[in-house]
């Protein structure tokens, strides 16, 4: 069945949905979907960002397919971001655009697009590409996955906690449909869950240790969620008790969790080991909190080689969180980014009372409060939704000694 506006409510039963900017695509597309048995399906005119607006604003679940036009679009790989956000990992994406272009093509595939369609279109090609998903550009083609995202620190204490889980409330409260999923790789003293308002438990040990028998309805009894919008895995074991995980245990649980998640956070305790080796292992995107002091420093730079020395390291953003009161001897900010090989990608002031106040209630953040500031900027860093992070500050000729000289022994 062909439906051109289909009440926006439906989109859950929907096998197809096609957006197309050109009235011949328009016309090829109908034709070529009353011939097929996919279901329900839909066209709609318009492009990549008409779609995005679309299921912004639509209700229930994304189509199985869906069909957008990137024709005239130069930013495709942003715009894709944007989608991505919007609809759910297990659909299946096809783009239609004007540009025969291999480099395209590929970075498309290795996106998780499932095909790329060039103009003119026609039934033939819509046939190759809406088929059995058979063909040659398998052999690059990247499943479609939710994004992982691991937060890690230079030090206890700086707030890492804080900022991966109220950044995990911030992805999920934002992007019509959005889901997200918290997981704190503290074992034994993890507070992310409560920090969220959320009960604890040993839902990730007992996950961990069933992953070959997860699926949908077992996530859905063993996560933690008030909203079936954020969701929390955690443990709280006991002191005595040990757990090593088997092999590539996170990995296969990580390969589950994409494929129903928009953004999975790891709120990662300590930067060594075998989990955080699987963790930073995964990750498309990495955030280092980082106070201005120079063991930090030092630290930062360590962490930073480790994790971009990977074959295929994450993008990785450095979170300058300024989680003590300011006090004579301190390190000064301009001082401590100006010494940094890396950019800091966001600068939260000191909040004395928002984020205390958060952890022993369970709410969220106060909207005007710095902390919560810096967690939006950090958010739409991650999703595309802001510009670059800012460049290096400008170096202060005038601190040549002191702190200034061990901070820049830090980079060496």
């Amino acid at each position: 069945m062909i439906a051109s506006s289909k009440n926006r409510d439906d989109t859950r039963n929907l096998s197809f949905l096609g957006f197309v900017d050109d009235t011949t695509s328009e016309d090829e597309l109908t034709r070529f979907l009353k011939t097929t048995v996919l279901g329900d399906t839909q066209v709609e005119r318009g492009n990549i960002e008409t779609a995005v607006q679309w299921l912004r604003k639509s209700g229930g679940h994304s189509p199985q397919r869906l069909l957008v036009d990137i024709s005239g679009i130069t930013n495709v790989l942003d715009e894709l971001d944007r989608l991505a956000n919007v609809c759910e990992p297990s659909v299946q994406v096809y783009v239609v655009g004007d540009r025969n272009d291999v480099g395209l093509y590929r970075s498309l595939l290795q996106r998780g697009v499932h095909d790329y369609i060039v103009k003119p279109i026609s039934a033939e090609l819509l046939r190759r590409s809406l088929g059995d998903g058979s063909g040659a550009g398998d052999a690059v083609r990247q499943v479609r996955n939710g994004r992982i995202v691991v937060i890690s620190g230079t030090r206890g204490g700086i707030g890492v906690t804080s900022v991966a889980a109220h950044l995990a409330r911030e992805l999920a409260s934002e992007g019509g449909r959005r889901r997200v999923a918290y997981v704190d790789l503290n074992l034994y003293d993890g507070n992310g869950a409560s920090l969220l308002g959320l009960a604890g438990g040993n839902a990730l040990v007992e996950v961990m240790s069933n992953v070959s028998h997860l699926d949908p309805q077992y996530l859905e009894r063993t996560l933690n969620t008030r909203d079936n919008r954020l969701y929390t895995l955690c443990a709280e074991l006991e002191y005595s008790e040990a757990f090593v995980p088997d092999g590539h245990t996170l990995t296969d649980l990580l390969n589950v969790l994409g494929q129903h998640f928009h953004y999975i956070i790891l709120d990662l305790p300590a930067n060594g080991g075998v989990l955080a080796n699987e963790a930073f292992a995964n990750a498309s995107l990495a955030c280092i909190v980082t106070d201005q002091t120079v063991h930090s420093a030092r630290t930062l730079t360590r962490l930073m080689r480790h994790v971009q020395g990977r074959v295929r390291p994450p993008t990785t953003h450095v979170v300058l969180n300024q989680s003590r009161s300011p006090a004579r001897g301190a390190v000064h900010t301009r001082d401590f980014t100006s010494a940094l090989e890396w950019p800091v990608a966001v600068s939260i002031p000191f909040d004395a009372q928002a984020p205390l106040m958060t952890e022993n209630l369970g709410d969220p953040l106060a909207a005007r409060s710095d902390f919560a500031r810096g967690i939006r900027s950090l958010a739409a860093i991650l999703t595309g939704e802001n510009a670059a992070p800012a460049k290096r500050a400008s170096l202060d000729k005038a601190a040549s000694g002191g702190w200034f000289a061990r901070l820049r022994g830090a980079r060496s």
